[in-house]
């Protein structure tokens, strides 16, 4: 580990790992790097200190900076979460759907229901009027 320094901005805390800010920006956001914001405010101004920079890096599940696959790693890792999160919409919209259409189906069988009622007491009142109609013809 080299002498403890402090890094006063997210360019020179992303330039330390060899990263993006946005990259860094993220990994404060989504996996706990160790950034200290003296205002105490969330978008304040920002400093670390590259020791607690490396300590973080060192408790990483994979410490492999150099060749780049941990931002693949977190990359994946976040995209697995965003499909998730996606996932969990569309099964939302699709237990409303569900919802709708077995709502629909029940107005439709009581619709259906009425017209066959409906059908049959016209066939049923054309019956009579026709049996009225041959009884006083006779």
């Amino acid at each position: 580990m080299s002498e403890r320094r402090i890094l006063n901005s997210w360019k020179e805390i992303a330039n330390y790992l060899g990263r993006g800010v946005r990259t860094v920006q993220r990994w404060e956001a989504q996996l706990g790097l160790p950034v200290h914001r003296p205002a105490g405010k969330d978008h304040s101004a920002v400093l670390a200190f590259s020791s607690e920079l490396d300590q973080w890096l060192d408790s990483r599940p994979l410490r492999q900076a150099v060749d780049g696959r941990v931002e693949a790693a977190d990359l994946q890792s976040l995209q697995a979460q965003a499909l998730l999160v996606r996932a969990e919409k569309v099964l939302e919209k699709l237990e409303a759907l569900v919802t709708l259409a077995d709502e629909s189906q029940r107005k439709l069988s009581e619709t259906v229901s009425a017209i066959s009622e409906s059908d049959t007491s016209r066939r049923e009142l054309r019956a009579v009027r026709s049996r009225r109609a041959e009884a006083g013809a006779a």
